[in-house]
């Protein structure tokens, strides 16, 4: 009788999610830290993250020739078979494509649990012609969880929506939606515009890949996809300074309005915003990680402290919150590993705020850091210390 009614208060008290009256705090020392790729000669920017069904992990990214944007890039892959504690060779997936003139920007891969097979998009834009309605979209595909890649092939012609031109994808990962009416869908969400007015279009697969097709218009921005459960998918969007989300009942074709999320960082006093990432998991809890910002200085950006919030079964409220690096913070990206860790890769620097201006920036000015969070994290009823 005395253990059952202990039980009984002890399910209870978690199932209320206080801080006090968790079993075992997450402490930072729980924390698994390595750094992926590190700017020295080259930069490395625009972070995306896929955990495969081997395990095996890939971290996928800009290779800059300069940290301007639309310099002379390569889209990079490395891959790790031990949960990042080491990485293989740095592979070059575009080389073959550029010559120098290009910039292949914003990497997005998309998984197909059923058949392994990894979808990796990216936009190529000429790095010294400014007409946008040149950019094209490119695909690449791996069939061995990342070990070998094919040749970038353009999928322009069959991508777009008919009179647009592609701005960007994600950037991030997409999602395959695992359960609902719309089971199986590959998800993603891509940039598109007719010159005048910009679209965040969803392009979905419902073959494995076979073939893609473009969703209604929503938001512009740089986002996101998660699933909240049942089918139902989650954007959140960088809209300048704040962010907004908004929700598909569909599958990705069509989304409602845009909520603005005041509970989550707002960047201004220099960088209008910055893309942030955001994660579902199959017990209903959603992650959205980001910088908290900071003032920008003359030398020094507002992009600063990486922190991750929580929400508890689909509520969308972000009832935890963790600051997870107090400096220079930037783009991310989220995977859930196996055994329900949460794997965070994100651009870090070892000043607050990224350094501003066109001058020289010293080795290691910029990384790209992979966080590795305990199974905890996981578990609505746990947070940090």
């Amino acid at each position: 009788m005395v253990s059952s009614l202990i039980c009984l208060l002890s399910f209870l008290s978690v199932g209320r999610h206080t801080q006090a009256q968790t079993s075992r705090a997450i402490r930072p020392d729980d924390i698994f830290r390595t750094t992926v790729f590190r700017a020295d000669s080259v930069c490395y920017r625009i972070p995306a993250l896929l955990c495969c069904p081997d395990s095996s992990l890939l971290v996928i990214a800009e290779r800059r020739e300069s940290w301007r944007d639309k310099s002379h890039t390569d889209v990079v892959v490395k891959r790790s078979q031990d949960q990042g504690k080491t990485w293989g060779d740095e592979m070059n997936l575009t080389v073959s494509a550029n010559g120098g003139g290009y910039a292949f920007m914003d990497p997005c891969p998309i998984l197909d649990p059923l058949t392994g097979k990894i979808f990796l998009f990216c936009t190529r834009w000429h790095r010294l012609d400014p007409d946008v309605t040149k950019n094209r979209a490119f695909m690449l595909v791996s069939e061995d969880f990342g070990k070998t890649w094919s040749k970038p092939f353009d999928i322009s012609d069959s991508l777009l929506a008919p009179g647009t031109y592609m701005s960007g994808f994600g950037p991030g990962h997409g999602i395959c939606i695992p359960e609902g009416p719309n089971k199986g869908r590959l998800v993603l969400i891509t940039r598109q515009s007719d010159g005048t007015v910009p679209a965040g279009r969803t392009l979905y697969s419902d073959d494995h890949g076979e073939t893609w097709s473009c969703g209604n218009p929503a938001v512009f921005g740089e986002s996101q996809i998660a699933h909240l459960g049942g089918g139902r998918l989650y954007l959140n969007i960088r809209r300048g300074a704040s962010r907004s989300y908004s929700f598909s009942e569909d599958g990705g074709i069509t989304w409602s309005d845009p909520v603005l999320d005041e509970a989550l960082p707002t960047l201004e006093n220099g960088w209008k915003g910055c893309q942030a990432s955001v994660l579902g998991t199959d017990n209903g809890l959603l992650f959205f990680c980001g910088p908290k910002g900071v003032p920008s200085t003359s030398t020094h950006d507002n992009r600063s402290g990486l922190t991750l919030f929580r929400s508890s079964s689909g509520t969308l409220y972000w009832n935890r919150r963790q600051e997870l690096y107090p400096l220079a913070s930037g783009y991310s990206d989220m995977a859930l590993l196996p055994d329900g860790r949460l794997a965070i890769l994100f651009e870090a620097g070892p000043e607050e705020g990224f350094i501003r201006g066109s001058g020289p920036r010293p080795p290691g000015w910029l990384r790209q850091d992979l966080l590795i969070l305990p199974v905890e994290i996981s578990d609505e009823g746990y947070w940090f210390e």
